[in-house]
């Protein structure tokens, strides 16, 4: 979809629209001095500012009308536990330059809820072109939430008109986004329907992160979320997996990781030779059980007084930065006592 001029008769020119503001604006001003009136010169270089700043607003614009012109989009299924590793997730997908979406889970289940402990921080909202939160849900456990997010998100996708859909985690980040294009390049050579981190023919479809045709997409989640309320009918990967052979969907072969979590120490992986890919929620789990260094503390977004952080990681791994004094970090792996975690520096 084009943005045209007024009359729709040609494409709308922002450079164009901006000279013809900027002549129409000296006309205006000539004529009102005609007539007697005063301008001064501080209030002619505040109205040119006011242009300019309408120019730009309206080049950061056409921005998203051109992300919205390609025919791939990404979507990001995420919730309040991941606002830690949120930021780094859109951070590494913005050189991907695709039109992204949050499906954010609605954190909102108590009266005393508030929307800046809740929430993303506004650094991180102002990485995402949308964002899209399900209603308040109540059936348990996680998969129902997810079968919303996927759900809304693929009907929003294909209503916008896109061809091709990347899903990953808010958990997740590419440490490789130049690289996207490989996974591309391997559907594109099979004239296959979609990618997947994991994927294990009529059983199994990694939901991590994927790449895949927006039509097959919708009527796989459609097909999930109508069975939402059932029991024993397995994860999403699952379900998928078995979805995508029923669909007879060519998805290209690839080399799967060690585990479904692309935890430490693993090092196979298309989608982790390729695009880089890291679970760093799961890596923060199993970096602590093998007591080595935590995730970089540059993926970490720990929000206003630490918040996004546990009451145990405000007092050993945010010590440990601030200070590098390695005991912290003996006691975040759990080899102290934390006083207050009962942590008492120097102590063994």
């Amino acid at each position: 979809m084009d943005i045209t001029n007024w009359n729709g008769t040609k494409k709308f020119n922002a450079e164009e629209q901006y000279k013809w503001r900027l002549e129409w604006l000296e006309n205006q001003i000539k004529l009102r001095e005609s007539r007697g009136e005063k301008i001064s010169a501080a209030q002619k270089v505040k109205w040119e500012r006011e242009e300019k700043g309408l120019y730009n607003s309206t080049l950061k614009d056409l921005e998203k009308f051109e992300k919205l012109n390609k025919d791939t989009c990404i979507i990001v299924p995420t919730h309040f536990y991941h606002s830690v590793w949120l930021r780094a997730c859109l951070e590494s997908l913005k050189p991907l330059g695709y039109y992204t979406i949050c499906l954010y889970d609605n954190p909102f289940f108590e009266q005393n809820h508030t929307p800046t402990s809740r929430m993303p921080s506004t650094q991180t909202f102002m990485l995402m072109d949308q964002m899209i939160m399900k209603p308040k849900t109540w059936f348990s456990g996680v998969a129902a939430p997810h079968y919303w997010n996927m759900y809304l998100g693929m009907k929003m996708v294909h209503a916008l008109g896109f061809k091709w859909v990347f899903s990953i985690n808010g958990d997740c980040i590419l440490e490789k986004p130049e690289n996207f294009y490989m996974l591309q390049d391997m559907i594109k050579n099979k004239d296959a329907d979609g990618i997947s981190c994991e994927h294990h023919s009529g059983s199994y479809f990694g939901t991590l992160a994927y790449l895949i045709k927006v039509e097959p997409a919708v009527t796989m989640w459609e097909n999930i979320f109508k069975r939402i309320f059932e029991y024993n009918s397995g994860n999403a990967e699952g379900r998928m997996g078995i979805l995508a052979k029923k669909l007879n969907l060519n998805i290209v072969p690839v080399e799967n990781p060690e585990d479904h979590h692309f935890k430490p120490p693993g090092v196979l992986g298309t989608f982790r030779k390729t695009i880089g890919l890291r679970h760093l929620h799961a890596e923060h789990k199993v970096r602590k059980a093998l007591k080595i260094e935590p995730v970089e503390e540059k993926y970490f977004e720990k929000g206003p007084g630490n918040q996004f952080l546990n009451h145990h990681e405000r007092l050993t791994l945010a010590k440990y930065w601030e200070t590098k004094d390695k005991s912290y970090l003996e006691s975040w792996w759990g080899e102290r006592g934390c006083s207050g975690c009962g942590h008492k520096k120097g102590n063994a």
